[in-house]
């Protein structure tokens, strides 16, 4: 697949530039201080050995005091301006990761802000992958380029200067040293366009290699790999990624190592042009001393040009994944969404106008035609077979998910209006697969680390039976979770973890209340208890219950029961039990599994 090969490399510099002066304008002063020094300092060792060999050459007119006197200028000249490049150079590098850190946060903000359709398409993170490494590492994509036009100034003043040095000499000598440079700088143009073709395959690689290096490593997986002896399928498919993985890298050193050869060629033409023309020079009369010095300045200027190529087609190879980086966070991810603000003082009334909707990427419809309104504080219940919709349902009234055709409706007002972070604030969603991060417990149920306001936590966690249990904790509700971060951290059971999910809920306190089915770890017992509790916790909110068993049906005040058609029934528990449709039948089957398993069941 053919990848693009060039973009605008100066937007790119003058928004790296314009960060600059937004974030920290000092940084420039510092520039200033380090390219005067550093492009003044490689001079000392050219200009030394012609003053120190013209010294000596004077035979027994030579004076120890001279000799002295050079060396010591040199050591103090190098000393003092190797310092101030050295302390200026290593003092502003942590203010330019600085600036990397800061661009990270961004791009963390944007990924867990996008539309979420985009966390469940793994093309996504192939695709925009190397953009989002942009920011990773010291050496790489924007903070590499940061130091290169940090460091490449100077080095340009310099090679300038040495240039017209040389070329007062030798013409010839020029020319073989900028030929062999150019030569260069087209080997790595050539080599990263093969590499940024490959971007895709190297990221998908990555992405799967990745997969099992965190399978071998995450607590979860632990007890599974040993009983059911998934260890040597892992290992297998592991080296299986790593070899092709590996492959990847190799077709790229292989380019690398076939162009090689052409720049070996002309790095020989160069070298034969300057030593046999200083040669001559000298068997023509030009003095030891001068050759001393003509020779370091050739040396010193292959040595800088070759730097500097390498420098420019570093910013220009690494530039390209910082411009993808940039063209990434500019993108319209529909993470704003609309303008309008949440709802406040009022629970909410859903209303679906003639919705369809498939997965991006798929051809099968979930929902077609659905029309369909959860009133103001209705207490619904959704239930219907696995895989009938119920989830998706509740990702499109959520506006995680956009709909394909027709519109979705709050409180009169198209879901489209509102900005996403309004729209998410005014929903208490339990889903089905609970979540708990590596945080405190109080962090975990406020969803936040600061302005906690603990007599809600543990009110919340009163509600749903952790009250006791985090009490019994020493550090109580600053206990953290997970053995992640915190080797002394705490493990729910997967029934007590749903409970913590409840109660973050219970906390969050929005407008409208929805469980999607979170007690499917718990039994039946504490599944009906929870849910009725629940009940008289959410008085006055719109509340909704998905399940695919029927606990939660008998408190509320209609139930929605879904088939793979779509919305199939629709009623109260009496008005669909005397129907003696779906409904009927399904809560028939459960009744008497309930019954026979000591539960009387109404």
């Amino acid at each position: 697949m053919k990848g693009k090969l060039s973009y605008p490399f100066t937007k790119m510099i003058k928004r790296l530039l314009k960060n600059v002066s937004d974030q920290n304008k000092k940084i420039y002063v510092y520039f200033v201080i380090y390219t005067i020094t550093a492009a003044i300092y490689p001079f000392f060792s050219v200009v030394l050995p012609k003053l120190l060999i013209g010294e000596l050459s004077l035979g027994s007119a030579a004076t120890i005091r001279n000799i002295i006197n050079i060396i010591l200028g040199y050591l103090l000249l190098t000393s003092v301006f190797g310092f101030v490049q050295t302390y200026v150079k290593d003092f502003t590098y942590p203010q330019i990761t600085r600036l990397r850190i800061d661009y990270i946060r961004d791009m963390f903000d944007k990924i867990v802000s996008v539309d979420y359709r985009y966390m469940e398409d793994a093309t996504f993170f192939e695709n925009n992958g190397r953009a989002m490494e942009a920011t990773s590492s010291n050496n790489n994509g924007v903070e590499g380029v940061y130091h290169k036009l940090f460091e490449t100034p100077p080095m340009l003043l310099t090679t300038l200067a040495f240039i017209v040095f040389v070329g007062m000499l030798n013409i010839f000598i020029l020319l073989g040293l900028i030929l062999n440079i150019l030569v260069s700088m087209w080997i790595s143009r050539r080599v990263h366009n093969y590499r940024y073709n490959k971007r895709q395959a190297l990221t998908h690689a990555e992405r799967r290699k990745q997969y099992y290096y965190t399978t071998t490593h995450d607590f979860a997986y632990g007890k599974d790999i040993r009983i059911y002896s998934f260890k040597d399928r892992i290992l297998n498919n592991y080296s299986k990624e790593i070899s092709g993985y590996m492959n990847i890298h190799k077709m790229i050193a292989n380019k690398q190592y076939a162009l090689g050869f052409l720049g070996l060629i002309t790095l020989l033409l160069s070298d034969a042009a300057t030593y046999g023309i200083l040669i001559y020079k000298t068997v023509n009369g030009m003095s030891i001393a001068d050759f001393s010095m003509y020779l370091a300045a050739i040396v010193s200027l292959s040595l800088l040009m070759k730097t500097l190529i390498e420098n420019i087609s570093f910013t220009i190879n690494e530039g390209q994944y910082v411009h993808d980086f940039y063209e990434f966070m500019d993108k319209d991810l529909g993470e704003k969404g609309g303008t309008r603000e949440a709802i406040e003082d009022d629970t909410l009334e859903i209303e679906f106008k003639n919705v369809s909707f498939k997965y991006p990427n798929t051809e099968k419809y979930i929902f077609r035609n659905l029309d369909f309104k959860i009133k103001k504080g209705e207490k619904l219940a959704i239930v219907g077979i696995n895989g009938a919709g119920k989830s998706t349902l509740i990702k499109l009234m959520t506006g995680l998910f956009n709909v394909t055709e027709g519109e979705i409706l709050i409180n009169g007002i198209p879901i489209k209006e509102f900005n996403k972070k309004e729209l998410f604030s005014m929903f208490s969603v339990v889903f089905q697969d609970v979540n708990v991060i590596a945080y405190t417990i109080g962090e975990n149920v406020a969803c936040n680390s600061d302005k906690i306001d603990e007599n809600r936590v543990l009110t919340a966690l009163d509600k749903v039976g952790l009250g006791e249990k985090v009490k019994g904790f020493s550090k109580g509700l600053n206990q953290m979770m997970l053995k992640i971060i915190d080797e002394n951290g705490t493990e729910f059971s997967g029934g007590e973890s749903q409970k913590l999910a409840i109660a973050r809920a219970l906390y969050k306190d929005a407008n409208m209340v929805i469980m999607d089915e979170p007690t499917a770890a718990l039994d039946a017992l504490a599944e009906a208890e929870i849910y009725e509790n629940f009940s008289e916790l959410v008085k006055g909110k719109t509340a909704i219950y998905v399940s695919h068993r029927l606990a939660s049906t008998k408190f509320c005040d209609n139930i929605a029961l879904f088939d793979n058609d779509g919305l199939k029934e629709y009623g109260s528990h009496e008005e669909l039990m005397e129907k003696r449709g779906s409904y009927y039948e399904m809560f028939t089957i459960q009744g008497k599994y309930y019954n026979e398993g000591g539960l009387a069941y109404e």
